[in-house]
């Protein structure tokens, strides 16, 4: 298929200015585990940046409520696609994907179906942050660690405090914490820039400022 007909059957690819690569955005309403932290004071959710901004634009909903749709008809589809339109799309790029800007995993065969794409590409970094915590921890129970280029961040559920699961294979983020890798984004006008420590699983915890 040609690189227009691959962002079709997937929905299309994300790129948030902030980051040095494009990503995958599904809607941040149909998080699990953060639809119920959305209504706890003092949680990340509670203050989600993917529930603001250019996030509630109606063509931005449009296209992560389609790209949500695709990769619930056919995960094993997708996954295929998914992967050809990366090797499309990154053949003159540095290979850094993010999942998710918005939205979480929606099931243990949507996390199966990225593992997939992780081993299909293993000159690509990916990183995947989640808040799906027994999700992951079941699926790994089930089927072992992740392949090594794919980092499983679990995200703290508190800002300014840190409660994380101890899951083999995977590292963690917290947000308003003193411990870890501060991000330094902000020092940079909200950009990565040259740094690459979320997508790397030999940095244990990266805390970012409260957006």
């Amino acid at each position: 298929m040609k690189v227009l007909e691959l962002e079709t059957s997937v929905g299309g690819l994300s790129k948030p200015s902030k980051m040095p690569g494009f990503s995958y955005g599904i809607p941040a309403r149909e998080c699990k585990v953060g639809g119920m932290l959305r209504n706890i004071k003092g949680s990340v959710c509670s203050k989600c940046y993917a529930r603001k901004g250019m996030y509630v634009f109606r063509n931005v909903q449009a296209a992560q409520y389609r790209r949500l749709e695709i990769l619930s008809a056919n995960l094993s589809t997708w996954a295929e696609n998914m992967t050809a339109l990366l090797v499309r799309k990154y053949a003159k790029r540095e290979k850094v994907f993010r999942w998710h800007d918005s939205g979480d995993l929606q099931s243990a065969e949507h996390l199966s179906a990225i593992v997939q794409i992780a081993k299909n590409l293993p000159d690509f970094a990916f990183w995947l942050p989640t808040k799906e915590y027994a999700l992951v921890r079941s699926w790994v129970r089930e089927n072992g660690e992740f392949p090594t280029n794919l980092t499983v961040r679990i995200s703290a559920p508190m800002i300014g405090r840190e409660s994380l699961p101890n899951i083999p294979g995977t590292v963690s983020s917290t947000v308003g914490n003193a411990e870890g890798f501060q991000c330094e984004a902000y020092s940079r006008e909200g950009k990565c820039g040259p740094c690459r420590a979320c997508w790397k699983r030999d940095v244990p915890n990266v805390n970012y400022s409260q957006h």
